[in-house]
């Protein structure tokens, strides 16, 4: 008796069923009912039923073992991993803070660092802490100094001494580079890998899985130092609100931390003459589909066109960049660069994105290349 081939690519309920049940002649004359009470024909259905399920999940490993196609974000984490990419946490958003003085002073004013504003809106407050210190010289009214979005928290953990210890924080909202440690005294630095870390070296990486909890990572003795058993390790990070933290123009009137001078507090007030740009939610696995790919081909640093706009695109807060070179404008002189970008949220980078972004590029391009960065010109 004959026997049919067997399709490989009948992986469904319906298409097994219909595959075995022609095949049942081929086998043997005595089953002859086919009635969907009969016994054989409800086993078979069984059967079909596991094979649906077996072939779905064997399609679904494969699918999650090649970055186009998985689905689940810690496969995509890993995946980009290998290729030396990380995914995006939380971007905060940045302004510019305006503090003014009522009347002139005889003497400079000190606005410290990480002085807290908020924005008092229908659906929340929204902080913002200064990124330096800010200088009202004598004799004026006002400065101004960048502002980044977030509330800043503090935890402490205990180290055992053990190799490659690992912390897992409890926010899950945690601003994209703003995780500071310490351990004991000494600060500890961020390293994006520990393969250049040398035995003794401070440092730390920062790791996000995909439930969002984020882990300080430190070195096993031989890539990067072990804290001393018993050491209190001690991280501080901004919470941020990530794209709910981009808010408009003089919102911000409320100045949290107070501000002394001479002992006496002084009666300042606040407000943001530009809108917050540039935060953003966590990075989504399609934009880390597109992004890790193009990053690699780069290679991390900045010598054609589309080397410069995938570097730039993929920095935090960045939504999209145009770049120009000589080929494309005559005004444009051969070791020029021209770079136009926009934030997430739209409207117009800030000047810290700006800053930072542009320090960002120097240390990837070619050293004879000058880089010119210019706000976006939208169109309708």
């Amino acid at each position: 008796m004959g026997r049919a081939s067997i399709s490989y690519s009948n992986k469904d309920y319906e298409s097994l069923r219909q595959e075995l049940l022609a095949r049942v002649p081929q086998l043997t004359d005595r089953w002859t009912d086919f009635n969907e009470t009969d016994l054989g024909v409800v086993l078979l259905e069984l059967f079909c039923g596991v094979g649906d399920m077996l072939a779905y999940y064997l399609d679904a490993q494969a699918a999650e073992a090649f970055l186009p196609t998985a689905r689940q974000r810690q496969n995509v984490i890993n995946l980009c991993k290998l290729i030396g990419y990380r995914l995006d946490s939380p971007v905060a958003a940045t302004t510019i803070l305006r503090f003014s003085l009522p009347s002139v002073m005889t003497e400079d004013i000190i606005i410290p660092a990480r002085t807290i504003c908020t924005a008092k809106l229908d659906d929340g407050n929204v902080e913002f802490e200064t990124i330096e210190d800010a200088t009202i010289p004598r004799g004026q009214l006002m400065a101004d100094v960048g502002a980044r979005q977030g509330v800043r928290r503090s935890e402490e953990f205990i180290s055992t001494g053990e190799r490659s210890q690992r912390f897992a924080l409890s926010s899950i909202v945690i601003a994209q580079g703003s995780v500071r440690v310490r351990v004991g005294d000494s600060t500890w630095e961020e390293a994006r890998f520990f393969i250049d870390s040398a035995p003794d070296s401070k440092h730390f990486q920062v790791e996000a899985d995909g439930l969002d909890v984020t882990r300080i990572i430190f070195g096993d003795g031989i890539h990067g130092a072990i804290p001393p058993a018993g050491e209190i390790v001690t991280v501080e990070y901004l919470e941020t609100l990530g794209s709910e933290g981009n808010i408009g123009r003089e919102l911000v009137t409320e100045i949290v931390s107070p501000i002394y001078h001479s002992g006496t507090r002084l009666d300042l007030s606040v407000t943001n003459p530009i809108a917050s740009t540039g935060g953003s939610d966590r990075e989504t696995l399609d934009h880390a589909k597109l992004q890790a790919p193009a990053e690699l081909r780069s290679l991390w640093k900045a010598v054609t066109k589309d080397d410069y706009k995938a570097l730039a695109e993929g920095f935090p807060g960045v939504a999209k960049a145009q770049v120009l070179d000589a080929n494309d404008c005559s005004n444009i002189r051969y070791y020029q660069v021209n770079m136009a970008v926009a934030p997430d949220g739209g409207g117009l980078p800030s000047p810290t994105l700006k800053s930072e972004l542009a320090e960002f590029i120097e240390s990837r391009k070619v050293i004879t290349i000058e880089v010119n960065l210019f706000d976006p010109s939208y169109r309708p």
